[in-house]
């Protein structure tokens, strides 16, 4: 019990992102086994001392004290109508920790955790005895099925918190009523609380989804059917756990996309911690909340589509400027030069669109020119360091090269986020997958990493045209992301 109990409590078994699996938690009660994911579970505990509180919901026993903190303690036997059949009933507590609130569950014993693929989750078939349970999938799981239950749904019913649906205003302007938003969430509780929250603001034209491998086959269909980004939609809000493909990848193949990555994405869950924070980051998510602040979702989508508007409006233009540059007629050759004024010879970095003869290391657009300046030299110390670490690591790999490897590809990124350029931190998140499967016994994958070594130096050269470089790097994340698979 202690060693898991550390291990939860420490988070010392958070995947990694957009891998589409998951750490379930199975428990016993009475005579039943449920599931649990283990991101919304802080600590598992012997069951302490608990005060009753006066006029609680039924289910509620009571609240104790846990490091300064009074929990709440919820008997899932009582909520579930379950008979105790063991003498150590309700010995154990599940501490759960999501939407922003810590509650312990009672059972009776857990048994371990397994790594599942999100795959491997099914959805609750669609029975009317089932319309009132509060189970939100099965889990396959060694060769039997794992009820997983839906936490929210018990909560909101002991608690009474539920979800904020008055009309959230529209300072920005925008037509509500006309634009689309795509919604994957297996939870039909959330689903209805989501649609009343965004109707009651004036986003009608809504499309859900009951898991990500249906929003991401409707998108890649939409888009075949139109050819157009913008008539698939304007924003997808995805649920982070969800059966077949969850949150985190929809939004990865979202992202990698090279044309829906435009399409703005919003996770929205009970499980946005620091640590899955960090994840949807590396996914490429644009923004991320929790379930209780349904305003909040409203305010954002509002904040993404516009954004988004704006930004593909901002690239139109600049696409209809340079076929008019290109559809115009050469300027008349100027006079030659007096004999005495010598003709430089053109450099070599003309023939080169990428670069620019320039001094001083030019950033992207829209990025601070002096914290560029100090993102500049900080990499190029990284892409030295890495092409020694390579080089030692073709010659004879070992435990600590990879590790030094790992750090530094870990330093890039997160200094990539900051910058932001999400190009780089996502094709340096993926270059850190391959060197982490090489680690565990996999092939040391020398080609990519060589490609994506030659595109660091690229974007170091002190004359690079940094925002040419980075859409050069979609081949340098392509060629990452299909030796991943």
């Amino acid at each position: 019990m202690s060693t898991l109990s550390n291990i939860l409590l420490d988070k010392e078994i958070l995947l990694e992102s957009g891998t589409n699996e998951l750490e379930l938690l199975v428990f016993e009660l009475a005579d039943y086994t449920f599931g649990i994911n283990v991101a919304k579970v802080r600590e598992v505990m012997p069951t302490v001392e608990i005060t009753s509180l006066p006029r609680a919901h039924p289910s509620i026993r009571g609240v104790f004290k846990l490091r300064s903190q009074v929990i709440p303690c919820v008997s899932l036997m009582d909520h579930l109508g379950i008979t105790p059949t063991r003498e150590t009933s309700e010995s154990t507590m599940i501490l759960t920790d999501f939407n922003q609130q810590q509650t312990a569950f009672l059972v009776d014993a857990v048994d371990r955790i397994y790594r599942l693929s999100w795959q491997n989750i099914l959805a609750v078939p669609g029975l009317e005895a089932l319309a009132n349970t509060p189970v939100t999938a099965l889990a396959r799981c060694e060769g039997r099925l794992i009820v997983m239950l839906d936490f929210e749904k018990v909560l909101d019913d002991v608690t009474d918190q539920y979800f904020r649906t008055a009309e959230v205003d529209n300072p920005l302007g925008l037509p509500r009523e006309d634009l689309r938003i795509i919604l994957a969430e297996d939870s039909p509780t959330v689903r209805d609380a989501i649609r009343s929250a965004l109707e009651a603001s004036g986003y009608t034209r809504l499309t859900f989804f009951d898991n990500g491998a249906e929003a991401w086959s409707w998108i890649e269909r939409r888009l075949a059917e139109t050819g157009k980004v913008e008539d698939v939609g304007d924003l997808v809000i995805s649920d982070v756990e969800m059966p077949q493909v969850d949150g985190f990848h929809l939004t990865r193949r979202i992202k990698q996309h090279p044309e829906l990555r435009q399409l703005p994405v919003l996770l929205y869950s009970s499980i946005v911690t620091p640590d899955n924070q960090k994840k949807g980051m590396a996914v490429g998510a644009d923004a991320q909340v929790s379930k209780p602040e349904l305003g909040k979702v409203v305010q954002l989508a509002d904040e993404l589509i516009s954004t988004a508007r704006r930004e593909n409006r901002a690239a139109a233009m600049r696409k209809v400027t340079e076929t008019l540059d290109d559809a115009a007629p050469s300027p008349p050759s100027a006079s030659p030069p007096p004999a005495e004024t010598p003709i430089e010879p053109p450099s070599e970095t003309d023939s080169a669109p990428e670069c620019q003869d320039e001094t001083e290391p030019r950033g992207p657009k829209g990025v601070n020119p002096a914290l560029w300046r100090t993102f500049h030299r900080e990499l190029q110390g990284h892409a030295a360091r890495l092409r020694t670490l390579l080089a030692q690591a073709t010659a004879g790999r070992s435990e600590s090269i990879c590790t030094d490897i790992l750090r530094t590809l870990h330093t890039v990124k997160s200094a990539a986020m900051v910058i932001p350029l999400d190009r780089l931190s996502h094709a340096t998140h993926m270059a850190e997958s391959l060197v982490e499967a090489a680690r565990n016994g996999g092939a040391w994958p020398e080609p990519p990493l060589e490609h994506y070594l030659e595109w660091l130096d690229t974007l170091t050269s002190p004359t690079c045209n940094v925002d040419a470089a980075l859409d050069a790097g979609s081949l340098v994340e392509e060629e990452l992301a299909a030796v991943a698979v």
